[in-house]
C-alpha cells in the first residue's frame, strides 16, 4: 500500500473506531509502529486534527467534527469490491440484484476501458461453490422488513408455508439472527404461537410485515445466548488421524486450538468439540479417523453404528 492510501486509510480508521494505539493501527495497515508514528505526524503537518492521548490506555483520536470528503476508490479496492459483488450474486442475498448490478457499474464506471474489460474477464474466472441447495422466489422487501425489525426492535408477522404439512400458517415471531447457509437465508426466531425457538426458511415465507409489538435488547441478548446453549456442550476429545487427511483438514475450524502430536504417518489430537461432529468425521472418514477418548463418545459411535447395521441388514 502506497503512504498516501495508508494516511488516507488511518484517518478512516480512527473515524470508525472512537480510540486506536499506534499498536493497533500498525496491525491493520500491517507496518511497523515507528511507520504509524510516522504517518501520525505526517498528518498532523496536514492539519488533520488527530489527538495524541498519552500514558497508560493511550493512543490516538480525530476530531468527532472532523469532516471526511467523498470516498474514492484505488482500483485494487474496486477490484475487492467488485469480488464481493459476485459472491452477493451467487449467495442470492433476497431483494438486491437489482442494487448489485446498479453498484456493479458504477465501480466499473471509475476505471478506464482497458481495465474494465480486464476485471469483467478476471470475474467470470471467480467463482464460489457454497450452495447445496437452491431455495425458489423470495417475498418482495422481505430482507428489508427483517433489517427494519431488528433495527425497530419489532416483531415481524409471517405466513409460513410448511412443506412437510402442506400448510401456510400466520405467526408472530421475534427474530434474533438473520443468517446464510448452504444455498438458503434462515432467520432463528422465538414462534409466539409455539412458544418455542424456531428456524425458518425465508424462500418458505409467503407473506411479512413488522408488527407493532416491540421487544427488548435484553430479550434479544437472552435470546442468543439460549442458542447458544442448544448447540449443547462441547466435549473434550482425543482421537488419531492419518496424517494425509490430517493435512487436509487441519485448518478446519474444529482443529483451530487442538494439541497435535506427529508420530510419523498417524497424528494425535486432542481438543473440543460437539458430540455431532465428531460422529459425522469419525463416520465419514472410518478408515483414517479413531476416537481414543471419551469412552462415552466411543460408546455412542458404537450404537449409531450398531442402528445403521440393524436398519439396513435385509439389504
Amino acid at each position: 500500500m502506497k503512504k498516501m492510501e495508508r494516511l488516507v486509510g488511518i484517518i478512516y480508521a480512527l473515524k470508525e473506531h472512537e480510540q486506536l494505539t499506534a499498536k493497533q493501527i500498525s496491525d491493520l495497515f500491517e507496518v511497523s509502529e515507528r511507520t504509524i508514528y510516522r504517518d501520525i505526524e505526517a498528518l498532523s503537518q496536514l492539519n488533520i486534527p488527530i489527538i495524541s492521548l498519552e500514558g497508560f490506555g493511550g493512543g490516538y483520536q480525530i476530531d468527532d467534527n472532523y469532516f471526511i470528503p467523498s470516498v474514492a476508490f484505488n482500483e485494487k479496492e474496486i477490484l475487492y469490491l467488485l469480488m464481493s459483488l459476485r459472491l452477493g450474486e451467487i449467495i442470492k442475498v433476497p431483494n438486491m440484484q437489482e442494487d448489485y448490478v446498479s453498484l456493479k457499474y458504477k465501480l466499473l464506471n471509475i476505471l478506464d476501458n482497458n481495465k474494465k474489460e480486464k476485471y469483467l474477464t478476471l470475474l467470470e474466472k471467480i467463482t464460489f461453490f457454497i450452495n447445496d441447495i437452491f431455495p425458489g422466489s423470495y417475498k418482495k422487501d422481505v430482507i428489508q422488513i427483517i433489517v427494519d425489525s431488528f433495527l425497530e426492535y419489532k416483531n415481524i408477522v409471517i405466513q409460513y408455508y410448511s412443506p412437510k404439512t402442506n400448510v401456510l400458517i400466520e405467526r408472530e415471531v421475534t427474530p434474533y439472527q438473520l443468517f446464510y447457509d448452504s444455498g438458503g437465508w434462515y432467520i432463528n426466531s422465538f414462534c409466539h404461537l409455539r412458544k418455542q425457538d424456531r428456524c425458518f426458511r425465508l424462500d418458505r415465507i409467503k407473506q411479512i410485515s413488522i408488527s407493532e409489538n416491540t421487544y427488548s435488547s435484553t430479550l434479544l441478548d437472552e435470546l442468543m445466548q439460549n442458542k447458544k446453549q442448544g448447540q449443547g456442550d462441547k466435549i473434550n476429545v482425543t482421537l488419531s488421524m492419518e496424517k494425509s487427511l490430517y493435512e487436509t483438514v487441519k485448518h478446519d475450524y474444529m482443529f483451530l486450538d487442538s494439541v497435535v502430536k506427529d508420530c510419523g504417518n498417524i497424528v494425535t489430537l486432542q481438543f473440543w468439540a460437539y458430540v455431532d461432529d465428531i460422529i459425522r468425521l469419525s463416520i465419514t472418514n472410518i478408515d483414517e479417523v479413531t476416537i481414543i477418548e471419551p469412552p462415552m463418545l466411543i460408546s455412542h459411535l458404537s450404537e449409531k453404528c450398531q442402528q445403521i447395521m440393524k436398519k439396513y441388514k435385509q439389504h
